[in-house]
C-alpha cells in the first residue's frame, strides 16, 4: 500500500507541475507584458520625481567619564540621553527642520509630525559591541552628516551638564562637612592656647618626663623645688585635658585635611570640560544614496504583479485543486 501512496502523490505533484507550466506558457505574452510594465511603472515611480532619494550618514561612539547611576551599564545610559527631548530640540531648532521637512507645526498634530518624521530619519542603537551607532538618513547627504555630529556634540553636553548638576551636590555637601570640621579645630586650637598661657602646657609626653627627671634631681641635690612644684600642680590639674584635646585635635586635623583634599578635587571636577563619547567611526556625507533601491522595487514589483495575473489566471480557467 505505501508505494501506491507515494505513486499517487508523485503523480498529483507531476499534475500540478505540468498545469503549471501549461498556463504559464498558454498566457506568455500576458506575462511578459505584466512584468514589462510593472517594471517600467516601478522605475518611473522610484525615481526622483515621486520619490526623494536619502542618504545616509553613521558614527559608532563608545561612552566614556560616564558615573553609573544605577545598575544600567555606560552604554545603556548613553542609549538614554540620546533619546532626550532636550538633544531632539536642538537638533531641530539648529538645522530648521521644520522648514526642511516641510511641516506646519501650528496646524493640528503638526508637532507630533514634525517629532515622528525626525525619528523615522534619526536612529539611535546599541550594537552587539556595546557601542553606539547614530544613523541619520536625510535627501541632503552633508545636512545628514552634520546632523550625526550635532548629535554627538549635544550628547557630550547632556551628559556633562548632568555630571556638574551632581557634582555642585556634592561641593556643597563636601563643603558643609568642611566647614563642621574646621569650626571642631578651631574649637580645640582655642582650647589648647588657653592651657599653653595658663597652665604652661606645650607638650604633655615631654614635659612630664622632664618634669619627673628635674624634680627628682632637685630632691637628691636639696635644690628648691617651688617652680617645678607649680609645673607639676599643672600637670596633675590640666595634663589629661590637655592630652586628651591634642589627641583628638590630631585626628580631626587629619580628618579635616582628607576632606579638603576630596572638595579641592570635586571643585576642580566641577570645571572639567570632559567629553563623554569616543569616537570610533566619524560621520561623512554618503556620495551614494541608501534609499530608494530601485532594482529591488522593480523586482518586488516585477514579482508581485505575476503572482496576482497566476492566480487570476487560475481562478479563471476554474482550476479548484493543484
Amino acid at each position: 500500500m505505501q508505494p501506491l501512496k507515494i505513486t499517487n502523490v508523485m503523480d498529483e505533484y507531476s499534475e500540478s507541475n505540468s498545469y503549471f507550466i501549461t498556463l504559464i506558457m498558454k498566457w506568455k505574452t500576458h506575462f511578459i507584458v505584466i512584468t514589462v510594465a510593472s517594471i517600467l511603472l516601478a522605475l518611473v515611480f522610484s525615481s526622483e520625481f515621486f520619490i526623494h532619494p536619502h542618504y545616509k550618514s553613521f558614527a559608532i561612539v563608545y561612552p566614556s567619564n560616564i558615573i553609573p547611576y544605577s545598575s544600567e551599564t555606560p552604554s545603556e545610559q548613553l542609549l538614554q540621553l540620546s533619546e532626550s527631548s532636550d538633544i531632539r530640540k536642538t537638533v531641530i531648532d539648529k538645522f530648521k527642520l521644520t522648514a526642511h521637512y516641510n511641516i506646519d507645526t501650528a496646524a493640528k498634530s503638526g508637532f507630533s509630525d514634525l517629532i515622528n518624521r525626525y525619528q523615522s530619519n534619526v536612529e539611535v542603537k546599541r550594537t552587539q559591541f556595546n557601542s553606539i551607532e547614530i544613523v541619520v538618513f536625510d535627501t541632503d547627504p552633508k545636512l545628514a552628516c552634520e546632523m550625526v555630529t550635532e548629535i554627538i556634540n549635544s550628547l557630550n553636553l547632556k551628559a556633562r551638564n548632568l555630571q556638574r548638576e551632581k557634582t555642585k551636590e556634592l561641593v556643597i555637601i563636601i563643603h558643609d562637612q568642611l566647614q563642621v570640621k574646621k569650626r571642631q579645630v578651631d574649637s580645640i586650637t582655642t582650647a589648647l592656647q588657653e592651657l599653653r598661657v595658663k597652665y604652661q602646657l606645650l607638650d604633655y609626653e615631654t614635659q612630664v618626663k622632664e618634669v619627673t627627671r628635674g624634680y627628682l634631681q632637685a630632691l637628691s641635690s636639696g635644690k628648691n623645688v617651688k617652680d617645678i612644684d607649680v609645673l607639676k600642680r599643672n600637670l596633675e590639674e590640666k595634663g589629661g585635658v590637655y592630652y586628651q584635646l591634642q589627641q583628638t585635635f590630631n585626628v580631626i586635623l587629619d580628618s579635616y585635611n582628607a576632606t579638603k583634599l576630596e572638595y579641592d578635587k570635586t571643585v576642580s571636577d566641577l570645571y572639567k570640560d570632559l567629553t563623554y563619547t569616543n569616537v570610533v567611526s566619524k560621520p561623512f556625507p554618503a556620495d551614494k544614496k541608501s534609499y530608494p533601491i530601485r532594482w529591488l522595487i522593480a523586482l518586488a514589483s516585477a514579482a508581485s504583479s505575476n503572482l496576482f495575473l497566476f492566480l487570476i489566471l487560475m481562478i479563471g480557467s476554474g482550476k479548484k485543486k493543484l
